[in-house]
This record gives C-alpha cells, structure tokens and sequence, in this order.
C-alpha cells in the first residue's frame, strides 16, 4: 500500500479501502479457510481483519507488505476465535457431565417417572414439531450450534432463532405436560 492511498483511506475514502478489500479478500479468505475449515466463521474473521485493519490503519508502516500486515492480524482473530470455541466445547462438557451426575441421582432417588420414560416422551413430542421447528431443536441441543450459528446457518436473524426456540421450548413443555396428566378418554 502506498503512501498516498493510505492518506487517502484515513481522510475517510471508503472507495479507497474498499480497493484495499477487494485486493486482498481472497487471500485472507484462503489464510483463514485453512485454519478454520469453516465458511462461515472465517468470513466473519476475514470481515473483523478489515475492520480492525481499518481503525489501526495509521500504525501501518507503508514501507512495510500490507498483505502481511493483514494475514498477522487475521492469525491473531482466528486465534481468539479458537481459544473462545475451546473453552465453549469445554464449557459444554462440563455441564453435560454436571447433568448427567444430576440425572443419575434423580433416577437413583424414588421417582413418579423414570428417566427413561421422560426422554421417550420429549422424543415423542419433539416427532410431532413441525419441520423447521424440529430442525431448530435438532441444531441447537443436538448439533450444540450457538443461535448465532443457526441465524448463519438458516440465513436468519438471531432474533428470529431466540423467539422460535422459545416458542418450541414452550410447545415441548405443553406436550410433555400433557403425557403426564393425560385428559380422560369418553
């Protein structure tokens, strides 16, 4: 990058970096797709490595290789993004063993249902949803997909994920109240 496009950028010339953006994109895109292995969330790297590139633009030295520039500032991104996915899988781990512990001693204590019979009953009821709905339950508690990830995934917005799986949360929990304290048959 030379001198003048850099003044350039700085002094607010979206044109400018957006030249910068298209010069560089696919190479960022190849550096984070090959440590990442995931579409999505090295896009979302690559659009933070502009963005922080952007507001740090004037401690580029211009003398130096721009491309480098980004690629370490991106290597540095997709090393958060990593440490953050580490510590959410161990996070997960550790509240699914927290629940398993939680679920043998109910099943260990008397109880009016057995575990078993309550998981096949939310089986039964998460069959009866309706497609998407069944598929936002599948990717959140199955697939341990953030909301964020299911809004990428389904080409929605977080909101739109939140409001429907508490809508299916509250269906579930109808159906499963409904098993338990069946209605009498005439």
């Amino acid at each position: 990058m030379d001198e003048i496009l850099k003044d350039r950028i700085l002094q607010g010339d979206l044109d400018a970096y957006g030249e910068i953006v298209r010069r560089y994109q696919g190479m960022l895109m190849s550096y984070a797709l090959r440590r990442l292995s995931d579409w999505s969330l090295a896009e979302e790297v690559v659009q933070l490595t502009f963005i922080r590139s952007h507001q740090k633009l004037e401690e580029f030295d211009s003398e130096k290789d721009f491309g480098v520039w980004l690629c370490v500032t991106c290597k540095y991104l997709i090393m958060t993004e990593l440490e953050k996915r580490r510590r959410e899988t161990s996070n997960k781990t550790k509240y699914r063993d927290e629940l398993e512990l939680e679920l043998l001693n109910t099943s260990i204590a008397p109880s009016e249902s057995e575990p078993g019979a309550q998981l096949s009953a939310l089986k039964l009821c998460i069959s009866k949803l309706k497609s998407e709905a069944a598929s936002l339950v599948e990717f959140r508690y199955f697939g341990n997909k953030s909301c964020q990830e299911i809004a990428n995934e389904k080409g929605r917005t977080i909101t739109w994920v939140t409001s429907n799986l508490s809508r299916v949360r509250k269906s579930l929990r109808t159906c499963l109240e409904s098993q338990s304290n069946p209605s009498p048959q005439a």
